[in-house]
């Protein structure tokens, strides 16, 4: 229900100028003293485009007018601005592997692990990096927190600056399209402030807690309020810019 709401608060504009050139359209043909088509006579269309008794060239006029406006609109503005939302979405998909991909490269450097390309690319599964992390390595200790014993000031500076990179970008798609859903338009607000903060995170234990409860909810979409919801909500947040 909430993403049939979303989707129709998203494409409002969209379905309201559809419904104008049709009625446009319609109206344009019952107005015009041209003959119909004879593909049309005997059919439904027939009586929807039957001319007006008298015709009405003011009606004509306009509703042409509309039309014309109406496609110079769409080649003008809304294609253009199709196309860049959709560039824009999918650049900040890839910087939103980028930085899974990099810090997954950190963790398992931390844990001593040795970080193969094929290794990084299946931890980018949620389930994959919750099994592989939650693996005892030790009596006392599952792998996850032995990646939060090896955070280093050198790597939680890495991951700091991946964090750091994800937020410029997430900031310059804000500013450069009108993302209408509220829903999303606040998700990534409050993850744009969440980042800022983790630029600035060190290697203190309270620090190191803290990325480790944010990184850990990014890559397996574990929230405080649902759990594990089996959702990469920042992707799905991305795609519905």
């Amino acid at each position: 229900m909430n993403s049939t709401l979303a989707f129709l608060r998203r494409n409002m504009l969209d379905f309201g100028l559809l419904v104008l050139l049709a009625m446009s359209t319609v109206l344009m043909l019952k107005s015009s003293t041209d003959p119909r088509p004879d593909c049309i006579n005997g059919t439904w269309l027939e009586e929807m485009f039957r001319p007006f008794p008298t015709g009405n060239q003011i009606t004509f006029d306009i509703t042409v007018g509309v039309i014309v406006s109406l496609f110079i609109y769409v080649l003008v503005v809304r294609l253009p601005e199709h196309q860049k939302r959709r560039r824009l979405r999918t650049n900040l998909r890839r910087q939103h592997d980028a930085l899974k991909e990099a810090t997954i490269l950190q963790f398992l450097w931390a844990c001593n692990v040795p970080a193969s390309s094929e290794l990084i690319e299946r931890l980018k599964n949620r389930h994959d990096f919750k099994t592989f992390f939650k693996e005892r390595v030790s009596d006392s200790q599952d792998r996850w927190h032995a990646v939060l014993n090896g955070l280093d000031e050198t790597k939680v500076s890495d991951i700091a600056h991946e964090l750091g990179l994800f937020r410029r970008e997430v900031e310059y798609v804000l500013s450069a399209i009108d993302v209408t859903d509220p829903q999303v338009f606040g998700f990534m607000k409050r993850l744009t402030r969440i980042l800022s903060v983790g630029e600035r995170w060190s290697e203190e234990y309270d620090h190191v807690k803290a990325l480790g409860g944010f990184m850990w909810s990014v890559h397996t979409g574990w929230d405080w309020v649902h759990g594990y919801t089996g959702k990469d909500s920042i992707a799905d947040m991305i795609d519905r810019i």
